[in-house]
């Protein structure tokens, strides 16, 4: 009412609500492909020059290689970075759908040398927390999410300090120790565990929050859609998915 007793009717705001994780995903997918294909081309490149230079013509320009060695890093950054990305997003997802952890404020917190909880405890802490995730896969997801954490890390928070180069086996040959970290059997392996860790996570939602176990069917649609894009792929390493339709959870399911 306003003071002339009027009713008032205020506009209607609407509000909408999106998980950015299965876009994350789709593009860490989409950049581990990228990366298997620019390694395959740097692999052909070292090839032809070590035949090159085995036939006494060695080629002095390595040109080539190192722009390959750029694209196959670019990709696999994207990749690892992405997953990451994925990883935290489905946090905030089901974060948003929970009641707060009883160490939020806790985390919140900044302790006596000005350091806080860093973010990778608290997205596992808050999974294995609201999933009631179970000892076996704890012990499997925490170390993955701070490897992944770390990965991140490295490309969102580069560092350009001189440090020692590293041999890579493909190319036989020493390298920066970005185009170690970041190369296509790396962006590989952090996309096999994070599909899998997806999958395992989504097929306990069920203990979760009524809102959490409400979203269950939605989120699995959305990870079934990139699992059928992750086997399309020959050269990604096959797992055995836990709750895709039509699928039985492997046995010893650790989740």
């Amino acid at each position: 009412m306003n003071d002339e007793g009027d009713e008032v009717v205020h506009p209607l705001v609407p509000e909408t609500r999106m998980d950015m994780w299965p876009h994350w995903l789709h593009e860490a997918l989409d950049a581990t492909v990228a990366a298997l294909d620019a390694n395959e081309a740097v692999v052909a490149e070292s090839n032809a020059l070590a035949l090159a230079e085995a036939a006494g013509s060695p080629v002095e320009d390595h040109q080539g290689l190192s722009d390959l060695l750029d694209v196959e890093l670019r990709a696999s950054m994207r990749a690892i970075s992405a997953a990451a990305f994925a990883v935290d997003a489905f946090y905030a997802s089901v974060q948003a759908r929970s009641p707060d952890h009883p160490s939020r404020e806790l985390w919140r917190t900044v302790k006596e040398d000005g350091s806080r909880t860093s973010r990778h405890a608290i997205v596992f802490e808050t999974l294995r927390y609201h999933l009631k995730v179970r000892r076996r896969a704890a012990s499997l997801f925490r170390p993955w999410i701070k490897e992944l954490f770390d990965y991140r890390g490295w490309a969102v928070h580069a560092s350009a300090k001189f440090r020692a180069v590293v041999h890579r086996v493909d190319v036989d040959r020493g390298v920066d120790w970005h185009y170690a970290a970041f190369r296509a059997e790396n962006a590989v392996a952090t996309m096999a565990r994070v599909m899998a860790m997806l999958d395992s996570l989504i097929t306990v939602l069920d203990r979760g929050s009524d809102e959490v176990r409400d979203w269950q069917p939605h989120a699995r649609e959305r990870l079934d859609e990139a699992i059928t894009r992750y086997d399309a792929e020959s050269r990604l390493p096959r797992i055995q998915w836990h709750g895709r339709a039509g699928t039985a959870a492997p046995e010893g399911d650790p989740t």
